[in-house]
């Protein structure tokens, strides 16, 4: 597709979007998540997802801004074909919030056990596991049993 950077490209349910331009925040918080994570397994900033069409949706190939293996991660030269312990998705200033809930659902059906989404409007984090949604802010500390042994409040997460 010309003047459009493939890699920026995602897949979902069949149809072709052009990925949110990550800004500053968005890539600071992205490079954080990633540095914590790699202390408790194998973290990937932006690993193309290969999920194939479930019952009511088609193929979809997404980029979550950041995935965990506890352990045995995907070789160098692989893409995600089977889910991560935990993937991360960043919600950018203006980004639909509806477009991240497809994301989201896509990857609890892709079989991801802990799903967050980071709102860099609302400095809170949505936590999506064992079927049920939390929402975190401020000194709400943040763990998972997806990530054993990485917790943190979720303003240290924002901090500049």
């Amino acid at each position: 597709m010309p003047g459009i950077d493939e890699r920026r490209l995602e897949l979902i349910d069949g149809e072709v979007y052009e990925k949110v331009s990550p800004r500053w925040g968005h890539s600071r918080i992205a490079a954080k998540l990633a540095a914590w994570f790699s202390e408790i397994g194998y973290a990937g900033v932006e690993p193309r997802a290969i999920i194939p069409p479930g019952a009511t949706d088609g193929p979809s190939a997404p980029l979550p801004e950041v995935a965990i293996y506890r352990s045995d991660p995907p070789a160098d030269d692989e893409w995600i074909t089977r889910p991560p312990d935990v993937a991360v998705e960043i919600r950018s200033l203006g980004q639909s919030r509806r477009d991240i809930r497809v994301k989201v659902d896509l990857y609890l059906r892709f079989g991801v056990p802990s799903v967050w989404v980071v709102d860099l409007e609302s400095n809170e984090v949505e936590v999506y596991e064992d079927g049920a949604r939390r929402v975190l802010s401020g000194p709400d500390v943040l763990e998972s049993v997806n990530a054993p042994g990485m917790q943190f409040a979720v303003a240290d997460l924002f901090e500049r």
